[in-house]
């Protein structure tokens, strides 16, 4: 094998790796948690005064 031969298969390897680390690091990436869906409240009084559990700021409304 002829020194240019063996350097264009040299690059060639390196080459071929980088594109491997790049697949494998691009297919191992997190995915995003979902946005946590959000409550709204009609009632005031239940964002702003603390509340025993189970009773209804709003009485019923």
């Amino acid at each position: 094998m002829s020194r240019r031969t063996g350097l264009a298969t040299i690059a060639g390897l390196i080459c071929a790796g980088a594109v491997a680390i790049i697949a494998v690091s691009a297919a191992t990436e997190p995915e995003p948690q979902p946005t946590p869906p959000r409550v709204y409240s009609s009632c005031l009084a239940a964002d702003t005064k603390p509340m025993p559990v189970g009773d209804d700021p709003c009485d019923g409304r």
